[in-house]
């Protein structure tokens, strides 16, 4: 059985600047509502979003016999200035330096676990939420308590149990809309669960769908990604 204590002192050992450790359990709608925004279309052209939504919510399905996520969260500097290239992509590939983070705490732990950072089908997210790393905003990214959301994510998904799991923590984004106000497009949902409509959100045309934007948005002087909605942020101003 996994240590909480030592697979988080562990983690740290491996680069990260934080960890939470989440029971291999199935995601409620209202924790991540992903059958929700497929069905109001707002995948737009992300055909992808709809293949293995079993596992998107359930990480057993992505790992059989999995009981345990380990989210590990690694922060980035927030820009100096708004526009341009969004902060994520000002540095190195965070994929790879995640990945590899992540195969160093597997070997570190001695144990067999599928390491997932952006690309398989799990939401990092979500999971990191799960695991008590943060709060969905209304933006629909994670918000941590010391990071805002300047954070990138990566998890092990395994069959170990651990001796201790972590909770979620509350949502403070309360009655705030400011990241609401600062989108451009219009993309972010006011009310209800955190939600994006890929199709005016400034990022999806700039990175995950290459293409003019449509007539009526403007980047804002974005040529890849976009941060205005967390520049907007609250808890990106402490």
């Amino acid at each position: 059985m996994l240590s909480s204590d030592e697979v988080k002192r562990l983690a740290l050992a491996a680069g990260f600047d934080a960890c939470g450790i989440a029971r291999a359990e199935a995601l409620t709608d209202s924790e991540y509502p992903l059958r929700q925004w497929l069905a109001r279309g707002w995948h737009a052209e992300l055909q992808y979003m709809e293949r293995n939504v079993d596992k998107r919510l359930d990480p057993r399905r992505l790992v059989e016999g999995a009981r345990t996520v380990i989210c590990c969260v690694s922060a980035y500097p927030p820009p100096d200035s708004a526009g341009g290239i969004a902060a994520y992509a000002r540095h190195r590939d965070y994929h790879t330096d995640i990945k590899q983070m992540l195969f160093a705490l597997r070997q570190r732990l001695a144990i067999e676990a599928k390491a997932c950072c952006d690309t398989a089908p799990i939401s990092d997210k979500h999971w990191a939420a799960r695991a008590g790393l943060g709060w969905i905003g209304r933006h629909t990214l994670l918000v941590t308590p010391r990071w805002g959301t300047w954070v990138n994510l990566g998890e092990l998904v395994t069959t170990e149990e651990c001796d201790r799991y972590d909770s979620p923590v509350s949502n403070r984004c309360a009655d705030c809309r400011l990241c609401v106000d600062a989108c451009p497009g219009g993309a972010i949902a006011p009310d209800g669960p955190p939600m994006i409509d890929a199709a005016r959100c400034t990022a999806y045309y700039t990175t995950h769908h290459p293409r003019p934007l449509p007539d009526g948005l403007d980047a804002r002087g974005y040529t890849l990604g976009c941060d205005l909605c967390q520049l907007a942020c609250p808890f990106n101003r402490l």
